[in-house]
């Protein structure tokens, strides 16, 4: 239902008689509510058939229930704990591993796979998965071309299903994308199916909450702007979790994030910005783990190219001024301040958790933080600050070097970074207008393009085809950052992914990376770690991805989703915020005085209209 904000009181209350009457009415409802609340929290703790629900605390919205929409976050969370892969990302190195298909085996020269599905598979309404829903998934995006997952299917790519359980992938070239695995969630085609040869931005608007999925968990309630609810899948093809219903509460900062995993309101907290961790450091019932760092903050340049409305800084196409922009730029201070000390330096784009694929640029090539050198380097290329107010001016148009920077508030550490990039950019005659917004304005600007660079962040494919393929030209208007385009990258890109030897493509896969990180398509500000804490009086058995400091909430797969339970004797959030409330009498003797205030209030104002009359 939505409220008619347009609506107004017209009339204006005598002021004892109302205030009498509504402080009365408050008072009487404190002292019911207090009276009927307190045994009702009791016997729902005390219950010996009470579900077991993991309370889940977030900063990021859920802006998007739909898998063909989801962007950043928390979305990806939630499609995780919902859907199935063809395949899934092992726990302890993403290496590929059995889910829907037991595997795939290819042809001799990789040009055809056969996938073999498990046998029964439901969808969480209890109607058959087959193979033709994998099929119908990995065809819709193709047709669809949704950006997200396009780049694991070569033009011409086709699918045969002979039987419910049997997918045959056909290439018309070689390829591994089956066995990467492909990073696309299936959806069941009989609930898809009716939007087939819609345009990407009705596709994307389709609601989809409740959810029918063939994961653990389904979403079954969203409520806008204060959090969403996942219950078992009774259905699920796997093992039976030992969590009963995921709830998350959306918070607004951090501060009452955690103060809610303090005072046991929250078993688990997501993404704690690293200036506060010391404030669960340290107690007895809270464990805070890192997460390696599997993610890199971005700040990306605007070359135009996305919408009509991209105008980015002409003088931003000059290679010149983006790697004056590099050398302004203390990355070390942006770790240290931005994300106290738990994140690296940052310079190429697979990041670290793909510790095979990523290049470590040796440090005598780097390109060192050097303000007086950007400098002069600007001024090599005329751009002097003509009127003296600070801002150098393009030789080319006369307009000043004004940059408008959206930062993303959802991305731990993106503003902070923003602020002090501020900071950098003016001592070099740059001005930067920081405009920190949610991730779902971030996606405004990204698919307007009216911004001259943007702070947020990238993650990326276990693999790296994926974090490859976005920097590509064909990906201006879909995925690109900012409409970046090389034809030199482009052949590296299309030579790694058609490589199948390992340690060749890993050369090429390096090559790749130290040409965008000689380019400056954006810049690599720094690899953070992840910070999560839980309570752990209240849930144990946890299986980190990757490895020992992987995600413990679901990032790769859902794994620990199945595997964490309940602490033996352990007092559930319900019951303990139930125990720790104010007591029924409390509520009693504050009703009483709340009446006999407003008494109090009434006879003074009703003595001070005698008075007045």
């Amino acid at each position: 239902m939505m409220l008619d904000r347009s609506t107004r009181s017209t009339g204006r209350p005598r002021t004892g008689v109302a205030r009498l009457r509504t402080v009365l009415a408050f008072g009487t409802a404190l002292a019911t509510m207090a009276l009927v609340t307190a045994p009702f929290a009791s016997a729902q703790s005390d219950s010996p058939d009470d579900e077991v629900v993991l309370r889940v605390g977030v900063t990021a919205n859920l802006d998007h229930d739909n898998v063909w929409a989801i962007t950043a976050g928390s979305d990806w969370i939630v499609a995780t704990l919902q859907y199935d892969m063809l395949l899934r990302f092992g726990s302890e190195d993403l290496a590929p591993e059995p889910s829907l298909a037991t595997g795939c085996e290819p042809n001799e020269d990789h040009t055809q796979w056969t996938c073999t599905l498990r046998e029964g598979l439901t969808w969480s309404d209890g109607s058959p998965l087959t193979s033709r829903d994998v099929a119908f998934t990995y065809r819709f995006v193709i047709d669809h071309d949704i950006s997200q997952y396009r780049s694991y299917f070569e033009k011409g790519t086709t699918f045969e299903t002979p039987d419910d359980t049997t997918l045959i992938w056909n290439s018309p070239e070689p390829t591994f994308a089956p066995d990467m695995p492909p990073y696309v969630y299936i959806v069941p085609e009989a609930v898809w199916s009716e939007h087939v040869g819609k345009d990407r931005k009705e596709i994307r608007a389709v609601p989809n909450t409740p959810t029918i999925a063939s994961g653990p968990f389904t979403l079954t309630s969203h409520d806008e702007g204060q959090g969403w609810t996942m219950e078992k899948n009774p259905h699920y093809w796997g093992e039976e979790p030992a969590v009963d219903r995921i709830e998350f509460t959306l918070y607004s900062n951090q501060e009452a994030m955690i103060q809610a995993l303090r005072n046991g309101e929250i078993d688990f907290a997501d993404g704690i910005e690293p200036a506060l961790i010391d404030s669960v450091s340290g107690l007895d019932d809270v464990e805070v783990h890192q997460v390696v760092s599997d993610w890199w903050l971005n700040f990306a340049f605007n070359f135009g190219g996305q919408s009509a409305q991209a105008d980015p800084l002409p003088a931003l196409k000059e290679r010149s001024v983006r790697e004056a922009i590099v050398m302004a730029i203390d990355k070390q201070a942006i770790a240290d301040k931005a994300y106290s000390g738990t994140a690296m330096p940052g310079d190429t784009v697979i990041r670290p958790a793909s510790s095979y694929w990523h290049l470590d640029i040796p440090a005598d090539e780097e390109i060192r933080y050097d303000p007086e050198g950007a400098k002069s380097l600007l001024e090599q290329g005329g751009y002097v600050d003509g009127d003296g107010d600070g801002v150098r001016e393009d030789p080319s148009t006369g307009e000043p070097l004004e940059m408008v920077v959206p930062a993303s508030t959802d991305t731990t550490g993106a503003v902070e970074a923003g602020e002090l990039i501020v900071g950098f950019l003016a001592e070099i005659g740059i001005r930067v207008d920081l405009r920190p917004v949610t991730d779902a304005k971030m996606n405004d600007y990204w698919g307007a393009g009216n911004f001259d660079a943007y702070i947020w962040y990238w993650s990326g494919d276990p693999d790296p085809d994926y974090q490859l393929w976005i920097f590509t030209s064909d990906q201006c208007g879909n995925w690109s950052d900012g409409c970046f385009a090389d034809a030199g990258y482009d052949d590296l890109y299309e030579q790694q992914r058609t490589t199948f030897d390992r340690d060749e493509r890993r050369e090429i896969v390096f090559e790749a990376q130290r040409r965008l990180y000689e380019q400056i398509p954006g810049i690599v500000l720094a690899y953070p770690g992840w910070l999560q804490a839980y309570r752990s009086d209240r849930f144990e058995g946890w299986t980190p991805a990757p490895g020992e400091q992987g995600y413990l909430l679901p990032g790769y797969n859902y794994e620990s989703a199945i595997t964490v339970r309940p602490v033996a004797g352990a007092v559930t959030a319900q019951a303990a915020s139930s125990e720790g409330g104010v007591p029924a009498w409390v509520w009693i003797a504050v009703a009483v005085v709340l009446v006999a205030v407003g008494i109090a209030i009434a006879r003074r104002n009703r003595r001070r209209e005698l008075e007045e009359a």
